[in-house]
Parts: structure tokens; C-alpha cells; sequence
């Protein structure tokens, strides 16, 4: 009889919208104790992390502190899709999607409509954007709307949320040189500007997960209320925001803020001397003379 060889346990983990440098330091902040290996492959903002080792329960045990460490941009292990992610977080919290426009619905449509469940939580447009009805009362409530974008298109997603009641309503629109995704919810909208070497349906998706799920969004992406203009700061792509917010920032000097609180100080005293001498500042010697002098004892007075 001879003993089968034990073959090596092995792991991937995808993640989504997780900077480089963020999965290279949780991988290094294994423990001395792991023997197996690691392998990192991007493409885009999705990371695949897969794990190998020798144990079951040393796998187990790395894959554990990843999850931890990375838990924000873990959308599944071995092959699970992102679309089916976010499927599964928005059943699962029971939030119904609608989109507010037809690019918005086509970024969606292709990757959801052959997911198990998908259409418990997307109306694949019957009750929003392909609704000739709805559509037709959405028009009539945009009347007074801003013609320009993207805040039209911010009002679009207000205004189809309120129509439709869904948890989370959907808005796309291409800019110059880059395109911009709206999550809308009850009191404002996540955006993010993506460059056009970027995948918008992939990011969509999973803007889409973490919002149905509660967690925060990836860096980079803003969150917009209603009736607000939006600044020219979520308009950039964030790949250049997040290259721009690395530059370190000027040190501000410990004797600019010694000289602030003299300053706060000399205006206190001023005040105070005022409110004394009933504005004569002036009299403010005298003042203080007397009052020293009324502080000590008389002549003939006996201390107890």
C-alpha cells in the first residue's frame, strides 16, 4: 500500500478598486511562519491574489488575515465574476437597481442578464429607462432642470429615484475625454470620473456592490448631494487625482501659530483693560494702582 502525496492547497482571491501598494503591504505582513507563495496579477483596478502552501490550515490561515487586511476590495475567490458580486450584495440587502438612461443600461444589461437572481434586483429597463411612460413623466420633471452636464444628468438620476422608489438608480455620461458614473440613492450620488483606457462596466459594478453593502467607495470616487453643483474636482479622472493628492503638503510653522495665540492673548488683555476703564484706557494705571492699594491692609486694621 503506498501513501498518496499530499498536493499543495491552493487560493485566489479577486479584488477590486485596491490600490498596488495596498496589496503588496498586506501580502508582506504575513507572518514569518508562511512557507507557501504568493502571486499578484492586475489588470486594471482588478487584482487577483492567488495562494498556495503546503497546509490546509497554513492556507487557511493566510487567506483569513487577507480577507481582513483587504476586506474593503474583496469581491470573491476562485471564479466568482464581479457582476455576480454585486448580484449577490444587492439581494442579499435587498436593494432594487434601476438606471436613469439608456448608456447606463447598456454597461449593465450584457453583464447581468445571464446571472442567476439578477433579475429580482434589475429591471433591465421595463420599469425605468425603456419605459415609454415613465419616461415620458421623467421628461415633464426635467423641464426646469440644467441643460448642461453633468448636472442634468444628476438631476436624471434624482428625479428617475424618486419615480421608480429603487434603492439605487444608475446614471452614465461621456464628457470630454473621459466618461462619468452616477450610484444615486435617496440623498445624493457617488461619482467617478473614469479616463477612456478605463473599464466603466466593471467599475460600475462594483460601485454598485459597496453601495448596496454599506462599505465605503474605492479612493477616487465622490460623493455628490442633490441640488448641489458639482465641483470641478470630480470631474478629473481619478487615476490623476489620486497622483496629484500624493504631493506632499507644505508644513505650517510652529512660530506662525505662537504668533496667532500672543496675538489672541493681547487682544484679550485690550478687551478686558476696556471693559475696566469704561474705555479710557488711559486711567488703566491709576486703576490698577488703586486696586493694589485697596488689596492691602489699613492702619490699624488687625490680621486674622
Amino acid at each position: 500500500m503506498t501513501n498518496k502525496e499530499e498536493r499543495p492547497a491552493g487560493c485566489v482571491l479577486r479584488l477590486f478598486g485596491a490600490p498596488e501598494q495596498t496589496v503588496q503591504k498586506a501580502v508582506e505582513a504575513l507572518p514569518d511562519t508562511w512557507q507557501g507563495t504568493v502571486h499578484c496579477r492586475s489588470r486594471g483596478a482588478e487584482t487577483l491574489v492567488a495562494l498556495q502552501s503546503s497546509t490546509p490550515q497554513q492556507l487557511h490561515r493566510a487567506v483569513q488575515q487577507l480577507r481582513t487586511s483587504l476586506a474593503l476590495a474583496l469581491y470573491g475567490e476562485g471564479e466568482q465574476t464581479l457582476a455576480a458580486a454585486a448580484v449577490q450584495a444587492l439581494e442579499q440587502h435587498r436593494k432594487l437597481l434601476v438606471c436613469s438612461d439608456t448608456a447606463a443600461g447598456a454597461l449593465l444589461e450584457t453583464r447581468l442578464e445571464n446571472l442567476p437572481g439578477a433579475e429580482k434586483v434589475f429591471d433591465f429597463g421595463a420599469m425605468s429607462y425603456a419605459n415609454t411612460a415613465l419616461t415620458a413623466r421623467l421628461s415633464r420633471k426635467l423641464r426646469k432642470a440644467p441643460q448642461a452636464e453633468p448636472a442634468r444628468t444628476l438631476a436624471r438620476v434624482q428625479v428617475m429615484q424618486k419615480l421608480t422608489g429603487a434603492a439605487l438608480t444608475v446614471g452614465c455620461v461621456e464628457l470630454p475625454q473621459s466618461r462619468l458614473l452616477l450610484v444615486g440613492g435617496k440623498k445624493g450620488c457617488w461619482l467617478r470620473c473614469l479616463a477612456s483606457d478605463e473599464n466603466p462596466g466593471l467599475w460600475l459594478l462594483d460601485m454598485l456592490r459597496r453601495a448596496a453593502c454599506g462599505l465605503p467607495q474605492a479612493g477616487g470616487t465622490n460623493w455628490q448631494p442633490y441640488g448641489r453643483a458639482v465641483p470641478d474636482a470630480a470631474l478629473t479622472p481619478a487615476s490623476l487625482t489620486a497622483e496629484q493628492s500624493a504631493s506632499p503638503r507644505p508644513k505650517r510653522r510652529r512660530l506662525g501659530k505662537a504668533l496667532v495665540v500672543l496675538l489672541l492673548l493681547a487682544l484679550a488683555a485690550l478687551a478686558a483693560g476696556w471693559y475696566y476703564t469704561g474705555g479710557d484706557l488711559a486711567a488703566l494705571p491709576q486703576k490698577l494702582q488703586s486696586l493694589g492699594a485697596e488689596s492691602l491692609p489699613h492702619a490699624g486694621a488687625r490680621l486674622v
